[in-house]
């Protein structure tokens, strides 16, 4: 997911937006995508007994076909496009963000959301103050990632303990969503950048809640 570029040069026939607007456009988008994902988890409460039954397969067939034509589709010149790959991340997420609530406590779930937002604003002002800081980090933080999946992919095949990995990838995508932050604020403001900026910074913040909400459910247990 991470791998969605961002033109810093090109405009792909669209006028460059004000700063401000831009950066309302991000966050207008990022609303959205979490608003959709609310009422998903709201209207769909039943979906986590059809996945636990029969329909685990075809979700996640749905799920991969879903991710793999939003990179495709993130990769037209055209906002609008990238819009509609952006929705084909957001409703898929919100499925499984309704698997991952089901059982849980209004507070544990509560609790997720406020750490979330701490990280989100703690990350944020810091890549404003130190966006250099943070641009520097794209690869290390590349192969973190891959490493850590890796790793916790092994230890499950083991069946070792994974439990202290959430904190690691808490850690991971936090600082992730520094640099898509950064980044998105030294790329060329057009329309098409919003929506693929909105995208990332999107997948960091839902990666933070879920794991969040597992440490958390975790140590309530």
């Amino acid at each position: 997911m991470q791998s969605l570029n961002l033109d810093r040069s090109r405009l792909y026939n669209y006028r460059e937006l004000p700063e401000t607007t831009y950066n309302l456009a991000i966050g207008g988008l990022l609303l959205y995508g979490f608003v959709v994902n609310a009422l998903i988890c709201f209207f769909f409460q039943d979906f986590a007994y059809y996945v636990s039954g029969s329909g685990l397969l075809v979700f996640l067939v749905a799920y991969i076909v879903c991710v793999v034509l939003s990179v495709v589709l993130s990769s037209s010149p055209n906002a609008l496009v990238n819009f509609i790959g952006y929705n084909l991340l957001v409703l898929p997420i919100g499925l499984l963000l309704s698997l991952s609530v089901t059982g849980l406590s209004m507070q544990t779930i509560q609790s997720a959301l406020l750490g979330t937002g701490v990280f989100v604003v703690l990350m944020i002002a810091a890549s404003y103050v130190r966006p250099d800081f943070f641009l520097s980090m794209g690869s290390t933080l590349g192969i973190s990632l891959i490493v850590t999946v890796i790793a916790e992919l092994v230890l499950l095949l083991l069946g070792f303990a994974t439990g202290w990995i959430d904190y690691l990838v808490v850690a991971i995508f936090s600082l992730y969503l520094g640099f898509d932050w950064a980044r998105a604020n030294s790329c060329a403001p057009t329309a098409r950048n919003a929506v693929l900026s909105a995208t990332q910074i999107y997948l960091d913040i839902i990666n933070i809640f879920v794991r969040l909400l597992s440490i958390i459910s975790r140590r309530r247990d």
